[in-house]
């Protein structure tokens, strides 16, 4: 077990370190109505998130409820988020002042979240894998947990997070918001997803050293694991399973262990790409999902027959979208379907005008 994260209460009484906390996520936070009263009042907000630290006397609000509608998978989805002051600030002061110390402890594949870990930088690595491994990644193995943040266990959760920290203000604050509703975790809050990988760092761990394993990584609540041989790797996702069974979870049925991309004697593509981080890999070139590439296409089509000017709407998702196509091997759809209708000056444009 790695050594716990101790003498916190310094850090997070520091009011500059408070001071960057609210001022610097404040960005995203502006049309919450407790925003600007206390970016108005900073120096008063910063006197009692400093006494709330010491005394641990900060009740955590009720969250506010809404729904989404992801277009991407079609789920709807059950969101939770909090009022700015003073929960926002009070979340990212949990999650800053162990930011810089938690994060070497992490498992170096636990993706998403992490500045620099991100789903782009994943799959370049299993590109990377792929590529220059072939024995390691000749079988893949694919796991999901069902409703992982609803279902989590907060005992387990609880217990996961003192591995690593053993500060006892900043766990005070940190089981406030864990109890401050009943079950789970809320998708929403900033501090979920933190929870959520202090507290499967054992199962990393524990994962990584299984017999059959080579490579691995885990995107939240995907779990991907690749080796050379097939029966060991049965055994190895079994023992994942039984592992998160055992901490609570229940694992969908939809696992499932496959031979991965391979090129024949004649040349040709064999076995199955690797599907996930929104790219499907093959053995020697990665391209986009089909359903992000038919998204995209749909939106060149619309701002096409707008003459080129895309909505401010439009020119966000053109700048994401496009965006993707830098890490992918996608020159000849970029050619054929992108480049002459959506330019990036034009979004750009756009996007700071409206």
């Amino acid at each position: 077990m790695p050594k716990r994260i101790g003498n916190l209460m310094p850090v997070m009484t520091d009011r500059e370190f408070i001071r960057r906390c609210m001022f610097d996520h404040a960005k995203k936070r502006m049309r919450d109505p407790t925003t600007l009263p206390a970016l108005m009042h900073a120096d008063a907000c910063i006197d009692q998130a400093v006494h709330w630290v010491i005394n641990g006397d900060w009740t955590p609000s009720a969250p506010i409820h809404t729904q989404h509608y992801e277009h991407s998978n079609g789920k709807l989805r059950d969101i939770d988020y909090v009022p700015y002051w003073p929960d926002g600030v009070m979340h990212w002061v949990l999650i800053d002042s162990i930011y810089d110390k938690v994060v070497p402890k992490l498992d170096p594949y636990c993706v998403a979240g992490i500045k620099g870990r991100g789903p782009h930088a994943a799959a370049k690595r299993v590109q990377y894998w792929v590529k220059t491994d072939y024995a390691g990644t000749k079988y893949g193995a694919e796991l999901d947990i069902h409703h992982n943040f609803p279902e989590s266990d907060h005992d387990f959760i609880k217990y996961g997070y003192r591995q690593l920290i053993k500060d006892r203000y900043w766990l005070r604050m940190a089981d406030a918001v864990v109890d401050s509703f009943p079950n789970g975790l809320q998708i929403g809050y900033v501090t979920s997803h933190w929870y959520q990988n202090l507290a499967m760092t054992a199962f990393d761990r524990y994962v990584r050293g299984l017999d059959g394993v080579k490579h691995y990584y885990r995107y939240v609540d995907n779990i991907h694991l690749y080796g050379p041989n097939k029966r060991k790797l049965h055994r190895a996702l079994q023992a994942a399973m039984d592992w998160l069974a055992a901490a609570g979870y229940v694992t969908n049925t939809s696992w499932q262990v496959y031979r991965t991309d391979y090129i024949d004697a004649d040349g040709n593509h064999k076995g199955r790409a690797i599907d996930g981080l929104g790219f499907v890999i093959y053995r020697d070139h990665m391209i986009l999902r089909k359903r992000t590439t038919r998204r995209l296409m749909r939106l060149c089509l619309k701002i096409k027959r707008r003459g080129g000017k895309p909505t401010p709407r439009q020119a966000r998702q053109a700048a994401c979208r496009v965006g993707q196509l830098k890490h992918a091997d996608e020159h000849r759809f970029r050619v054929k379907h992108v480049d002459g209708v959506v330019r990036y000056k034009n979004i750009r444009r756009v996007i700071t005008n409206g």
